[in-house]
Order: structure tokens, then C-alpha cells, then sequence
């Protein structure tokens, strides 16, 4: 007999409830269950919600297909697998599991303000900034502490250029989550770069980058280039960018920074609308 959408989400109740079972030991338990009865929508269902907890978003994938394929009426297989090609970057992909599983969901549900936070970030991305807001708003009115949402939607503030909006989002978002580098990364590049001189701040710019970087291992060296510009240290902004340079695989991303680097060694700061 086939199994229903809500047996596939009481499974995953029971292995988060008062006695939570890490993704390690659901996967295991899964793999076993799914060795004995392939045509469990439940088990394919949490072993694929596990992979993607472990970032094994290839297998998440596979077997949130499988689950589908089994209980396609089911909206946590459509969300695992939409949440995992989200973190692939294969964001069609990602946005139309994510509306399916938004469909299906037809009340709040275990993961819904996931799929809502992933779609505004999509939606943000694709400078669908409305779209992107509506459901960032959606997530929060679930999670009010998601910290992540309070980024991507001062990101389409910024979009919008309704820039004061926009960093009361980076700073909630900040003060919701001070160890992560995003928020940091995303207001530090407000402050160095709005074209909006009344936005900008150099000297704040400055200390969220450095943290972002300290946080992250340097991976948001374009933002610490930008406000060495701003605060007029062009020459600490010059070897940064340059290395900024160095570690871009995107070639088009590249090419920015490129240009963002002339800027900088003819003394000048690099201001422009959010994305350009």
C-alpha cells in the first residue's frame, strides 16, 4: 500500500522530536529500511534529507527523486530536492521544486519557511525583487530570527535602492547571527559603495569587511577592497583586489573585479548600483 504524505512527514517528526536522531544515524537507519522495502516514499524521503544535511547534495537529489516518484503528493521530497540544488547553484531547478512543495504544503509545515527563504533568495538573485520580498516576508512571519532571510531581503532593498530598509534587514540580520560572514559581507559592501554618498560609511565598512574575512577564511576580499577605497587607502585597496583577482574562478565576476581594480589605482572609489 502506498504511503501518504503524512506518513512521510511523521517520519521525520519522530527523528526531530524529544529524542532527535543526527543525519549520520538517519541515513543509516534508511539505508537499511530502503535495502529491505524499496518503495518506501518515507525512507528515500529522510535519507535524502540527510544526505543534504551532510552537503552530499548529489545523492540528495537522487533520492528525493526517488520519493517523488513514489509520493509525488508529498511536499518534503520536492523541498529536499529543491533545497539541494539550490546550494548546487542550479536555481531553476531549485525554484520549481520549491513552488511545488509551497503548493502542496497546505498549511505551515515542518521546513516551509526553508522553501520560502531559498525562493526569495532565487527570486533576489533574478532581480525579482517583489516576488523575492513577499516570500522573505512569508519565511519571517514563520521564523522571525532567520537570520539569512533578514539578508536576502535587505539584498532586494537594496535592488530597490530603498536603501535604509536595506540595512535595517543587515543589521537584524547581524544581530541575529554576528558570527556570519554573509550579513557582514552583504552591509559592508552597502556602506563602501551605495551611490548614495549619505549611505555610505567607509570606517564601517572597513570592520564589518575585516570580520567577514576573519569569519570566513578571506573570501570576501572584494569587500575589503571596496572600503580600503572608500576610506581613501588605495593602496591597501590595490594588493587586495589583487588578490580578490587571484582567487575569482568566474570569469565574468572576473572581469569586474578587473575593472574595479583601475578604479583603485587611479585613486578612485568604486560607487554603483547594488550588482553592477
Amino acid at each position: 500500500m502506498a504511503e501518504t504524505p503524512d506518513e512521510v512527514e511523521d517520519v521525520f517528526l519522530n527523528f526531530l522530536g524529544d529524542d532527535p536522531k543526527s543525519p549520520r544515524q538517519i541515513r543509516t537507519q534508511m539505508t537499511k529500511q530502503i535495502a529491505k522495502d524499496k518503495k518506501s516514499a518515507k525512507a528515500w524521503t529522510a535519507r535524502a534529507w540527510a544526505h543534504y544535511e551532510l552537503d552530499d547534495f548529489d545523492d540528495a537529489v537522487a533520492d528525493a527523486t526517488q520519493a517523488i516518484a513514489l509520493c509525488p503528493q508529498s511536499y518534503l521530497p520536492w523541498y529536499v530536492r529543491g533545497a539541494s540544488y539550490f546550494c548546487t547553484g542550479q536555481t531553476d531547478e531549485a525554484e520549481a521544486d520549491l513552488s511545488e512543495a509551497i503548493r502542496l504544503a497546505d498549511s505551515v509545515k515542518l521546513f516551509l519557511e526553508d522553501a520560502y527563504r531559498y525562493r526569495g533568495g532565487i527570486r533576489c538573485d533574478d532581480n525579482r525583487t517583489e516576488e523575492a520580498i513577499k516570500d522573505l516576508n512569508k519565511c519571517l512571519k514563520i521564523r522571525p530570527d532567520d537570520s539569512q532571510a533578514f539578508g536576502f531581503r535587505g539584498i532586494a532593498y537594496c535592488r530597490k535602492q530603498n536603501y535604509r530598509k536595506a540595512i535595517q534587514d543587515f543589521e537584524k540580520a547581524i544581530s541575529l547571527a554576528d558570527d556570519y560572514p554573509f550579513p557582514l559581507s552583504a552591509l559592508a559592501w552597502l556602506l563602501a559603495t551605495c551611490p548614495d554618498k549619505k549611505i555610505c560609511d567607509g570606517a564601517r565598512a572597513l570592520e564589518l569587511a575585516e570580520l567577514a574575512n576573519d569569519l570566513s577564511g578571506n573570501e570576501h576580499l572584494e569587500d575589503l577592497a571596496a572600503a580600503y577605497a572608500e576610506v581613501g587607502d588605495f593602496k591597501n585597496a590595490v594588493k587586495t583586489q589583487k588578490r580578490a583577482i587571484k582567487q575569482c574562478q568566474d570569469p565574468q565576476e572576473k572581469a569586474k573585479f578587473e575593472k574595479r581594480l583601475k578604479l583603485f589605482e587611479s585613486g578612485q572609489p568604486h560607487h554603483a548600483l547594488w550588482g553592477e
